[in-house]
């Protein structure tokens, strides 16, 4: 018999529930919901980056037959509260300049996309149609694209009624950094840049609003965080809070960040819905999706690293400058990701003294909106890299500088703050090199370069977050980070899971299923997961930060321990004994006594008496069976590690370099599924060499985005990708039931300072340099020939 302490299904490689349905088409995403009357929406976008708005001319528009409704800027700002309200604002202290948001553009445009006229159609071809008869025109404006062109004081502004163009300015860091700089032996100083890539999710965005006087605004939108979603639509758009419904479909087609901020286009749809009483569909195309979302990254980092000459970091200055773009994307605005970044500056290492210097700036590009790697992308390349680069100085080997420096005592609270909760960093880091079997790649590489052939060997650590709590939420989103999950057992003994989450295939319907299945005894087949509908799930911040298995797992997990305590009273009614809930095991369906395991009670049959009959409860007890369960680790935030490696081999007349082997040593605390945390691990990695060496959002000089199909904005196809080798090294975390963390925020952030490093490594030549992202055969080349 397999007791409640006994794991029979955390810790199993079984395949997604999700997988059947999705691999026969009969996934159910938000392009597949379509209203009886439903209108289409197509968005007339701005051509310019930077330009006053002299006229639009809707005329010819309007008499285009099929054509429902033309809105412009005005009249949804007449409507509305502008979009950036203080629920949805990051309360981080600082010095912040707000902009006025609204919906559509009233008189100025600030970057190429921003929407200023909705068409309303009985078609999404009529709608297309009709789009392209708005004129309009503008005044160009001087257009601003280099943050550090934005600082200077004579630069125009974004936002003319702002004293500067920053948005965000503010200090991070501890310790007496004077003084570590003063004690130094050697003082690494470089200008890091880490370019504006990110994520494109192969299904963009997408919603579907209807509303009628009586139920009120219902959202189908794919949104990560309908909770908070709903509360922002309430707010903005003056209805009662019971008047708004959001509703995530069952399956989305990737996030990666992206569907986390609040974006113009709810408020859009919204509206239009309200004014014409029939439903309105708006799906993002490929093009507005690369023009608006998923960039990320995009900042500068003026790192100095003061060290000892055995490479013990006493202490690091930076001055980092992020691009914000237009600032405008609710929750975000364009600075969270990178003050994460600066908080998250230090990653694995112990170093006392710190002191950052961040400056967020507006210029005329999209505002950054999340993407996996949270801020963290630039930030891990700069400081990693710039260990191998103090090893090369002080003629080091690069492990032992990392080793000499990695935490090593838990809970470790870094100069910015971040807790790390448990872990073997250490431990980890030698795993890899024992992986790689550093040593033998070192002789190889001497004996390849006696054949003119240039192997090289580098590495990157990631402390990534693995969800973090209120204690981190609230300061930076304005938002709680607990976990929640209501476990409700049904009449047949069925057991549904709501979750206030909205997941976005990381398989939430098998982990959390696995979960509750080891907690109440019973099949992973007699648990179904319900989630994304405001109207029936608890309050929570939405999928991301790695709260899944952390947070909302833990949530589900604790709410079976309520119900457990509440099932084993009434098994013991039920048997006529007196017993204490830990007498009880829950197995096969059954509440078991332990004194006498003949002495049982099918979970069936205590839901028949709590729900059905409950004349048969214990006196006093109340009916039904369900619990609601919020959970908050005593601890501010949660980190697991990854260790990345590769051997590449470069090509000195070309630039071009082949990546021979890349391995990741990754800690999820105690796995729930193996195969899914595989699966995100590879994810991750083949993201963050995409975001390394090919995705760039680029523009010219005038502001036009030069990456708006799949073939400028290249994302690595299999036969770009080396096989990524896997080495699970799991420390179990003593903040949660489980043991569980989070897996898949951060794996891209190692890559770049991996790929630097043995490429500099293969090299081998006193200065040369890999400072600036993305690493393509041309900078690599370039950086060869300037030395």
């Amino acid at each position: 018999m397999t007791t409640a302490s006994e794991t029979k299904w955390v810790g199993r490689s079984i395949r997604r529930r999700e997988d059947p349905r999705l691999l026969v088409g009969q996934g159910t995403y938000i392009a597949d919901l379509t209203l009886p009357g439903t209108t289409y929406v197509e968005l007339v976008r701005s051509t310019h980056a930077h330009a006053r708005i002299r006229k639009i001319d809707i005329t010819k528009a309007e008499k285009h037959p099929g054509v429902v409704a033309i809105l412009t800027g005005q009249e949804i700002a007449a409507a509305m509260k502008p979009i950036i309200i203080p629920a949805i604002r990051p309360n981080l202290g600082g010095e912040l300049q707000v902009p006025t948001v609204y919906p559509l553009a009233i008189d100025k445009v600030n970057y190429v996309g921003h929407p200023i006229v909705a068409i309303v159609a009985e078609n999404k071809y009529i709608a297309e149609d009709a789009a392209q008869l708005v004129e309009i025109e503008y005044d160009p404006l001087p257009v601003l694209l280099d943050p550090e062109e934005a600082l200077k004081p004579d630069s125009p502004k974004i936002y003319e009624e702002w004293e500067s163009n920053i948005i965000w300015k503010g200090t991070l860091g501890n310790g007496d950094v004077e003084k570590a700089f003063s004690e130094a032996d050697y003082i690494l100083s470089e200008r890091f840049y880490g370019h504006r890539t990110g994520a494109a999710p192969m299904e963009t965005r997408g919603m579907v609003a209807a509303y009628d006087n009586f139920t009120g605004l219902t959202l189908h939108i794919n949104s990560q965080r309908p909770h908070i979603l709903r509360m922002a639509l309430s707010k903005i758009m003056n209805l009662p809070h019971d008047k708004v419904r959001v509703i995530a479909p069952k399956d989305v087609g990737g996030a990666f960040g992206t569907k986390a901020a609040i974006y113009r286009e709810e408020f859009i749809v919204s509206y239009l819905a309200m004014k014409l009483k029939r439903p309105v569909k708006w799906i993002e195309n490929r093009m507005e999706s690369l023009m608006s979302i998923g960039q990320e990254r995009d900042q500068i980092h003026y790192l100095e690293i003061a060290v000892r000459k055995d490479g013990k970091i006493l202490g690091i200055k930076d001055r980092m400058i992020a691009d914000s773009g237009d600032g405008s994307n609710g929750v975000y605005m364009g600075f969270v990701m990178p003050w994460l970044s600066a908080a998250y500056l230090t990653n694995a290492y112990d170093i006392p003294n710190v002191h950052i210097d961040l400056t967020c700036v507006v210029t005329n590009k999209p505002c950054l909106s999340p993407s996996r790697a949270f801020g963290e992308f630039p930030a891990r390349f700069a400081m990693d890299y710039a260990l191998h680069l103090v090893a090369r100085e002080l003629k080091l080997d690069p492990r032992e500088v990392f080793k000499i420096n990695i935490i090593k005592e838990f809970p470790y609270v870094s100069a910015t703050g971040i807790t790390h909760d448990s872990g073997d960093y250490v431990g980890a880091f030698n795993k890899l090199l024992e992986a790689l079997d550093y040593d033998k790649v070192k002789q190889e590489q001497k004996e390849a370069r006696k054949n003119g052939r240039l192997i090289g060997v580098g590495f990157a650590m990631g402390a990534e977050m693995s969800g973090l709590g209120s204690q981190v939420f609230v300061p930076m989103e304005n938002q709680p980070g607990y976990g929640s999950a209501t476990v409700k057992i049904d009449t047949y003994g069925m057991i549904q899971v709501l979750e206030g989450d909205s997941p976005q295939g990381q398989g939430h319907e098998t982990t959390i299923a696995q979960a509750v299945a080891d907690e109440l005894g019973v099949n992973i087949e007699d648990i179904y997961i319900s989630y994304g509908d405001t109207f029936n799930t608890p309050f929570a911040s939405g999928t991301l930060g790695n709260r899944g298995a952390s947070y909302t797992v833990s949530a589900a997990v604790l709410a079976c321990r309520k119900l457990k305590r509440k099932m084993t009273k009434i098994a013991a009614h039920l048997l006529g004994i007196e017993s204490d809930s830990e007498d009880f095991i829950f197995s096969n369906r059954e509440v078991v006594w332990k004194k006498d395991t003949t002495k049982k009670v099918k979970i069936e049959d205590i839901a028949d008496v709590a729900i059905l009959a409950p004349t048969k409860l214990p006196q006093g007890m109340e009916a039904g069976l369900e619990a609601t369960a919020y959970f908050e680790a005593d601890i501010a935030s949660m980190l697991s590690i990854g260790v990345h490696g590769a051997v590449v081999e470069v090509d000195p007349s070309t630039g071009g370099f082949k990546i021979l082997r890349y391995v990741v040593v990754d800690d999820c605390g105690v796995p729930i599924n193996p195969m899914l945390v595989r699966g995100q691990v590879h994810g991750g990695a083949v993201m963050g060499i995409g975001n390394a060496l090919y995705e760039k959002y680029s523009f010219d000089e005038s502001g036009q985005p030069l990456a708006t199909t799949l073939m400028e904005y290249h994302m690595p196809s299999a036969a770009d990708v080396p096989h990524i080798e896997m080495v699970e090294f799991n420390v179990p975390t003593p903040y949660t039931p489980l043991g569980t963390k989070g897996k898949g925020e951060g794996i891209p952030a190692p890559v770049p300072a991996t790929l630097a490093s043995a490429i500099t490594d293969a090299i081998d030549r006193p200065g040369f340099k890999l400072l600036n992202l993305p690493l393509t055969p041309e900078s690599i080349w370039k950086a060869l020939n300037e030395i």
